[in-house]
C-alpha cells in the first residue's frame, strides 16, 4: 500500500468542521460556518426510529465538505450496538458492513449524492466525521469512489471499524485518499472487535479497519475524555512539527433561516 502524505493543516480544519456537527445537534440545526465557505445544507438522518441532525455540507470555489456527526442520542447508541452485518447494497461484491451504521447512512445518502452530482464538478470533495460520523464518512466515501461520482478525500477521527475483510479490501483499492486519525488511548477505534460472535444465530463476524491509520497518544484518564473530539484537535496539533499551525478558518454564525434546513425527502 502506498502511504499518503498528511496535510495536518487540512486535518485541523476538518476536525473543526466535525466539532460543528455536535453544535448543530445541540442547537437544533444552528452551527458555525467557516467565513470563506457558504452553507449548502444541513441534513438529518434516521437513528433507529427518529430523524436527527447528523451533519451538513459547505462549499467554496475550490472545495465541497460533507461533515457527519458522531454519537449523541440514546438512539445513536442503539444503532452503534447493532453489530450484525449486512451486504453493502450500493456496489457489487463490496462485502458486508455494520448494520447500525448502514441504517443511518441509508436514510441520508440520496440527498448527499444529489448534492455531489450537482456541485462537485471541478471541486475537491472532502468527507469527514468523528466517531460514528467517521464510519458514515467511510461509507459515503466508498460509494462515491465505487460509482465514480468523484475522487473523495476521507478524513475520519476516532472512527470505529465499519466492515469485514472484503469491504476493507475493496475500500482500500478504490478510496485512494483516506486517512484515519486514531488516539491509541481511545477504545472506540478498537470496536467492534475483530471477531464478533452472534450466539443465538451461531454467527461469527469479522471487523477490520480501512486504510490509513495515523496515530498519536494522549491519555486523558478516562474512556470518554480520550475519545472526545477536542482530544483529536490536541492530537492533530501535537503531530504538527513545531506546533506552528495557523488557522485558515474563521467561524461565524449564519442567519437562522439559512441554518434550520429540513432534510429534503
Amino acid at each position: 500500500m502506498k502511504f499518503l502524505s498528511v496535510d495536518y493543516d487540512l486535518a485541523l480544519e476538518l476536525v473543526q468542521c466535525c466539532i460543528q456537527t455536535y453544535k448543530q445537534w445541540e442547537n437544533d440545526g444552528k452551527f458555525m460556518v467557516p467565513a470563506n465557505y457558504s452553507l449548502v445544507c444541513g441534513f438529518k438522518a434516521c437513528a433507529i426510529i427518529e430523524m436527527e441532525w447528523f451533519g451538513y455540507v459547505i462549499e467554496n470555489e475550490n472545495s465541497l465538505i460533507i461533515a457527519f456527526r458522531g454519537t449523541k442520542s440514546d438512539l445513536d447508541w442503539l444503532a452503534d450496538l447493532k453489530v450484525e452485518q449486512e451486504l453493502f447494497p450500493y456496489a457489487m461484491n463490496s462485502g458486508s458492513v455494520h448494520s447500525g451504521f448502514l441504517s443511518i447512512y441509508k436514510s441520508c445518502r440520496e440527498v448527499l449524492l444529489e448534492i455531489v452530482k450537482e456541485r462537485a464538478t471541478n471541486k475537491k470533495v472532502y468527507i469527514t466525521g468523528h466517531s460514528l460520523g467517521g464510519s458514515l464518512a467511510t461509507l459515503f466515501g466508498f460509494e462515491l469512489a465505487m460509482t465514480n461520482l468523484c475522487t473523495p478525500n476521507v478524513y475520519s477521527f476516532g472512527a470505529p471499524k465499519v466492515g469485514n475483510k472484503q469491504f476493507k479490501e475493496k475500500y482500500d483499492e478504490f478510496v485512494r485518499q483516506s486517512i484515519r486519525f486514531v488516539n491509541i488511548y481511545d477504545v472506540v477505534p478498537l470496536s467492534p472487535p475483530f471477531k464478533v460472535e452472534i450466539k443465538p444465530l451461531n454467527l461469527y463476524l469479522e471487523y477490520l479497519h480501512v486504510q490509513q491509520a495515523i496515530t498519536f497518544a494522549i491519555n486523558k484518564g478516562s474512556i470518554t475524555k480520550s475519545h472526545n473530539i477536542m482530544t483529536y484537535v490536541d492530537g492533530v496539533n501535537k503531530m504538527k512539527l513545531k506546533y506552528d499551525y495557523t488557522p485558515t478558518f474563521t467561524f461565524k454564525f449564519r442567519d437562522e433561516e439559512e441554518l434550520l434546513i429540513e432534510q429534503t425527502k
